[in-house]
């Protein structure tokens, strides 16, 4: 819980909008994993708590044998149904690989259903070891759904980009596949794990039940991981924009599902682009234009200032007559 908190928190902040359909899913699922926790808390302080020093009462199953196998079973089956959904969208209203993935999670839902019911007429944690075909069939029910979810999702989300780009749709999708991939063989590696100590160690069969108490957890936790995933940064703005997972182009294809369930399908063409920061204009010279000159007007000049200037000695030796014409008002 103390991780799936913040994220069902991350969830409501940013995709307040989602189907109410999808939204039931995400919390119905936190509902189940908190009712788990409850219920494999109290299965602790009845083994250790309250039957403390009686190794006798180790061996009861308690809860255990409803909020391990019963949860984890329906929980897996909430979520595998989510991602064949998924693939049935992806696919352009896809069949029969959803279908066929479907039909193998039920099969270990039911299967879990049978360990559930077994394992409390039981009564005994080290009697769980009798159900061996059940138990087979959960855990690797579990195992070949998550593995062909994982097959089919990456090869649909690497096919509708199948030349190299690196534009923020590549990476979208390289991001989408990456946690698909690593989330389903999360949940698939540690229902392998269950079932390999389950049919090494018959005489121990007990040793089954720690792996398989966190199978629910992680499958609840991997896919509100997933949802909250369609989140990126546009470069203009430098904020984060939702991107629904459900519209992914596909050969030219756009599959988007609107608020009413409606599956939406428009032609569409990519292209890549760059975001660059704007240049400041240059200024040519064309651009230039000096401020105008102020023009005086042309003074006449005086014939006082037009003299020529001569030596003072020379003032004698001038002919009066001509200087003495000009000088005068």
């Amino acid at each position: 819980m103390g991780v799936l908190l913040p994220q069902l928190f991350y969830y409501q902040m940013y995709y307040p909008g989602d189907n109410r359909r999808l939204k039931a899913l995400v919390y119905g699922l936190a509902i189940l994993e908190a009712l788990q926790t409850c219920m494999v808390t109290a299965d602790a302080f009845h083994w250790f708590v309250f039957g403390y020093g009686d190794l006798a009462r180790l061996d009861h199953t308690f809860l255990n044998s409803w909020d391990v196998p019963l949860l984890d079973a329906i929980i897996a089956l909430a979520v595998q149904a989510f991602y064949c959904w998924r693939i049935h969208v992806l696919r352009r209203g896809a069949i029969v690989l959803p279908g066929f993935i479907t039909l193998v999670s039920l099969a270990q839902c039911g299967a879990g259903i049978a360990v559930a019911v077994q394992a409390h007429q039981l009564g005994k944690l080290s009697l769980i070891g009798h159900n061996v075909v059940p138990q087979a069939v959960w855990l690797s029910g579990s195992v070949l759904a998550d593995i062909l979810i994982t097959a089919s999702l990456a090869w649909t989300l690497l096919r509708t980009h199948p030349r190299p780009s690196s534009g923020p749709s590549r990476q979208l999708v390289n991001r989408v596949v990456a946690l698909t991939v690593e989330t389903n063989v999360l949940t698939a590696g540690v229902a392998i794990v269950a079932l390999v100590v389950f049919l090494a160690v018959p005489a121990h069969s007990a040793l089954v039940v720690p792996p398989t108490a966190v199978m629910g957890k992680l499958y609840t936790n991997c896919l509100v991981a997933v949802l909250n995933l369609r989140r990126r940064r546009d470069p203009p703005s430098g904020r984060d924009s939702p991107i629904h997972m459900s519209s992914i182009a596909k050969e030219g294809w756009r599959l988007s599902r609107t608020g009413s369930g409606v599956i939406c399908v428009s032609v569409v063409h990519d292209v890549e682009t760059q975001w660059e920061e704007p240049k400041p204009a240059r200024e040519s010279a064309y651009d230039y234009q000096p401020m105008p000159r102020k023009l005086e007007p042309l003074r006449p000049k005086s014939w006082k200032y037009s003299t020529p200037s001569v030596p003072a000695s020379w003032a004698v030796q001038r002919p009066e007559s001509v200087y003495d014409a000009r000088d005068r008002p």
